[in-house]
C-alpha cells in the first residue's frame, strides 16, 4: 500500500475485505492458460494494472482473447518470452480460442489493427474534450454569477456526465497510442484529471470496471452486478422472485426513480475507497478535495442548483449504464469457461440504438458490444466496425441485442419483475 506501512496495509485488510482476501492470496501460485500455455502470473498480482482479482478468476482458464483484447500489439509481442518459459495448459483444459469461432474473432482482430483502427482519432477526441469541458466551464459560471443557477446546473451535470464516459476511454488506453509506456502514462494521466474533474477517484472505479469486463455478468466475480439490496434482477426465476422482500417486490417500479441518487452513492463509496487507504491515497484525497472546493465555491447559497446537478447527472449516467448490461443473462463461472470472449458478450451485452447523435450523447457506451470486442479501439471507429460484427454474430449463429433507450430500460423492468411471475 505503498507508504503506509504495515500497521495502514492491516487497517486497509481489516476495512476492506476484498483486499484482505488478495493479501491471502499473494503468497499463492496463479496460473492463467495463453495461447495454449500455462503461464505463471504469481509475481505480477501486486503490479498488475487489472489488479489481482483477474488473475483469480482466470486460474487455469483460457485468458488468451481477454489478454488480446486489453493489451497493445506491442505488450502482447513481450508474452512471447513468457510463453517460450511456460509448460502445455494440460489437455482438459477447454481452450475458446482455439475453436472456429475463436480463430475468427482473433483474425477480425488482426484485420482492424491492419486496416489502422486502432489508430488515435484527434480530432474525435479533441471533439468529445470540447462537449464535456464546455457545459462544465459553463454551467459553473452561470450558478456562480446567479444569471441562471438552474440553467448552470443542468449543463454542469451534463458535462460531469460525458466527463465520465471520456475518462472511461482515456482509462481503456483507446486514446493516446505509442510505446508501452507512453500509452500507459499519458492516458491514465488525462483519465485520472478527467475523474477528478467530475468528483471521481479512478482507482475505485478501475476496480470494479477492469473486473467487469473480461467477465461480464459473471455471478460472484463481476462486481458491476452487485446491486442487491436495492434492485435484484429475477429475470423470470421465480426462486429468486419468491425471495424478495416486500420492499424489492415493487423494485420494477422503482427502478427508474432510483437511478438519481447515483451520483451521490458513487461519490461517497469513491471517497470512502481513498479514505479507507490514507495516507498512501493522500494525493487523491487533495484532489478530490480541490473538486469539492470549487463545488462548494461555485453553488455557494444555490441548495437547490447544487441538489439538482446531483440528480440529473446520476439519473444520466444510471440509466446509460443500465440499459446495456444489467438486464441480461447472468453466467455461473463453469459455463463461461467453454464460451469465446464473443459468446460471453453476445449474452451480456445490449447496444442503445439512434446513431451517431445517440452515440454522442452516451458517450458511444451505446455501443456496448463493440466496445466490450474492442476496448481499446478508440470510440470513432466502433461505428465503424458495426457491420463486421454483425456479419460476424450472424455467421456464428449468436444473438445481437440492441434497441432504444426505452426498449433497453423496459428490457430491465422485466428482468427486475416479480409480479409477471405469479
Amino acid at each position: 500500500m505503498g507508504g503506509g506501512g504495515d500497521a495502514g496495509a492491516q487497517h486497509v485488510a481489516r476495512a476492506d475485505p476484498a483486499l484482505a482476501e488478495i493479501q491471502r492470496n499473494d503468497c499463492k501460485s496463479v496460473f492463467v492458460v495463453l495461447y495454449g500455455k500455462r503461464v505463471d502470473v504469481t509475481r505480477f498480482q501486486k503490479t498488475h494494472p487489472g489488479g489481482s482479482k483477474v488473475f483469480r478468476i482466470f486460474q487455469d482458464r483460457d485468458a488468451t482473447e481477454q489478454f488480446e483484447s486489453y493489451h497493445s500489439a506491442r505488450a502482447i509481442k513481450m508474452m512471447e518470452g513468457f510463453l517460450k518459459k511456460s509448460e502445455d495448459a494440460p489437455a482438459a483444459t477447454p481452450l475458446p480460442s482455439r475453436s472456429e469461432m475463436g480463430k475468427d474473432f482473433k483474425a477480425m482482430i488482426d484485420k482492424h489493427r491492419a486496416a489502422g483502427l486502432y489508430d488515435p482519432c484527434p480530432l474525435d477526441e479533441l471533439f468529445k474534450l470540447t462537449i464535456v469541458l464546455a457545459p462544465i466551464f459553463a454551467g459553473l459560471y452561470l450558478v456562480k454569477s446567479g444569471l441562471s443557477p438552474l440553467c448552470g446546473a443542468l449543463l454542469t451535470a451534463f458535462g460531469f456526465y460525458l466527463d465520465g464516459w471520456l475518462a472511461h476511454d482515456y482509462l481503456h488506453h483507446s486514446v493516446f497510442k505509442g510505446s508501452v509506456a507512453q500509452t500507459v502514462t499519458w492516458n491514465n494521466v488525462m483519465g485520472y484529471v478527467l475523474g477528478f474533474v467530475q468528483g471521481y477517484d479512478v482507482g475505485w472505479w478501475r476496480a470494479r470496471h477492469n473486473t467487469h469486463h473480461v467477465c461480464t455478468n459473471e455471478d460472484g466475480s463481476d462486481p458491476d452486478i452487485k446491486t442487491a439490496p436495492v434492485l435484484v434482477y429475477v429475470r423470470g426465476t421465480p426462486k429468486i422472485a419468491q425471495a424478495l422482500n416486500r420492499f424489492q417486490r415493487y423494485q420494477q417500479y422503482y427502478y427508474v426513480p432510483v437511478m438519481v441518487i447515483l451520483d451521490m452513492y458513487w461519490r461517497l463509496e469513491s471517497l470512502a475507497y481513498v479514505a479507507m487507504r490514507l495516507p498512501a491515497m493522500m494525493p487523491q484525497a487533495l484532489a478530490l478535495g480541490a473538486h469539492y472546493a470549487i463545488i462548494a465555491w461555485a453553488f455557494y447559497g444555490q441548495a437547490r442548483a447544487l441538489l439538482l446537478m446531483t440528480l440529473v447527472r446520476g439519473f444520466l449516467t444510471g440509466i446509460v449504464v443500465f440499459a446495456t448490461h444489467y438486464g441480461e443473462d447472468i453466467l455461473d463461472a463453469a459455463d463461461v469457461r467453454g464460451m469465446t470472449l464473443v459468446e460471453q458478450t453476445a449474452k451480456t451485452s445490449r447496444n442503445i440504438t439512434g446513431g451517431w447523435l445517440v452515440n454522442v450523447l452516451t458517450g458511444f457506451i451505446s455501443l456496448q458490444t463493440e466496445h466490450h470486442l474492442f476496448p481499446m479501439m478508440p470510440t470513432g471507429h466502433l461505428m465503424t466496425i458495426q457491420p463486421d460484427v454483425r456479419a460476424f454474430f450472424k455467421k456464428h449463429g449468436l444473438e445481437y441485442r440492441e434497441g432504444n433507450l426505452v426498449e433497453c430500460v423496459k428490457q430491465n423492468i422485466k428482468a427486475l419483475a416479480f409480479e409477471h411471475l405469479l
